[in-house]
């Protein structure tokens, strides 16, 4: 192909590129990708053989439509294929060091003897709320005590086992 020819389609292809990018750009839901498309739309638009008639700006419109929809179809396949919502149980699980887990070990029994010492209504206020997940509300209803009373126990509760498990640690 001649210098003036390849001149003539590169031409066509810098003239409309900020129309095809501004095309693009809808069909990809991304200025970058539509400007990736515009590139690879170029590479598609050069031509192979030598002497071949510039086609009509429409062509090239219709290169950069199809590499678009290529683009998203591929992106559904890909997601398909791999989704990022895995299962909690396919996911890597970290292994606790054995130091780790008597860390852990102890700060749950720490706990577990502040919650066993706090005065009974305290206690059971603390185990209605955190382990039965029951609301302010119904422990209030529940232990015909006022919503405010209750929100004080659970506050000085969950006080008391931070304070505790700080200095034990």
């Amino acid at each position: 192909m001649g210098l003036g020819k390849k001149n003539e389609w590169y031409a066509m292809y810098l003239q409309n590129r900020r129309a095809l990018v501004d095309y693009a750009a809808p069909l990809t839901k991304s200025r970058d990708e539509a400007e990736d498309v515009v590139q690879e739309a170029f590479l598609h638009f050069m031509p192979k053989e030598h002497d071949q008639p510039v086609p009509p700006k429409a062509y090239l419109f219709r290169i950069v439509r199809n590499l678009s929809f290529n683009r998203k179809r591929h992106q559904k396949v890909k997601n398909a294929a791999h989704p990022d919502d895995l299962p909690w149980w396919t996911q890597y699980q970290t292994v606790d060091t054995p130091e780790d887990h008597l860390l852990f070990c102890e700060q749950v029994r720490i706990a577990a003897h502040v919650l066993e010492n706090l005065p009974p209504q305290m206690r059971l206020v603390m185990e209605l709320y955190r382990f039965e997940g029951k609301t302010m509300e119904d422990i209030a209803e529940r232990m015909d005590i006022s919503i405010s009373t209750v929100h004080r126990l659970l506050k000085e509760a969950m006080k008391t086992i931070r304070e505790k498990m700080a200095i034990d640690l």
